[in-house]
């Protein structure tokens, strides 16, 4: 079992490595650009001799390739033993947050606030009584009624 748990432990090392590797190269790469296109670059890899750049849109793409050869140059001179010798520039798109929009599509009528109001005395439930009560206070706020 000693032995599984050794190999484990060097694996995790190894992935831990890598990803200081990647944050390092991610981040000389955004201290190179300008401040509004620093959030855009999400990941500095490379792939044999290339410098891949992801990028989370396409208009900041465009906007990238303009810093191509200064962000070559950086890495050069920062990491000699890569030997990279050109650019590629990814779009990676993020996932945008849906918010979802909650819309009453009916509203309880003046009896059915009463109604709740008077069950909510009757219910044991501290949660399922403030509920109603909330409800039936949506009732009577209803401009249609």
């Amino acid at each position: 079992m000693k032995p599984l748990l050794n190999q484990a432990r060097g694996a995790l090392n190894t992935l831990l490595e890598s990803a200081q590797l990647y944050q390092a190269l991610l981040e000389v790469g955004q201290d190179t650009l300008p401040k509004t296109l620093q959030p855009h670059l999400i990941g500095v890899s490379f792939e044999q001799q290339t410098l891949i750049l992801q990028i989370d849109d396409n208009i900041w793409a465009t906007q990238l390739r303009f810093y191509e050869p200064t962000l070559l140059g950086i890495f050069q001179e920062h990491f000699p033993h890569l030997e990279l010798n050109s650019v590629k520039v990814k779009v990676v798109l993020q996932p945008t947050a849906t918010k979802k929009e909650w819309q009453v599509t009916s509203f309880p009528s003046d009896q059915d606030a009463i109604d709740m109001q008077q069950l909510s005395e009757q219910v044991p439930s501290e949660g399922l009584k403030k509920a109603l009560n909330k409800l039936s206070l949506r009732a009577k706020k209803n401009p249609n009624l």
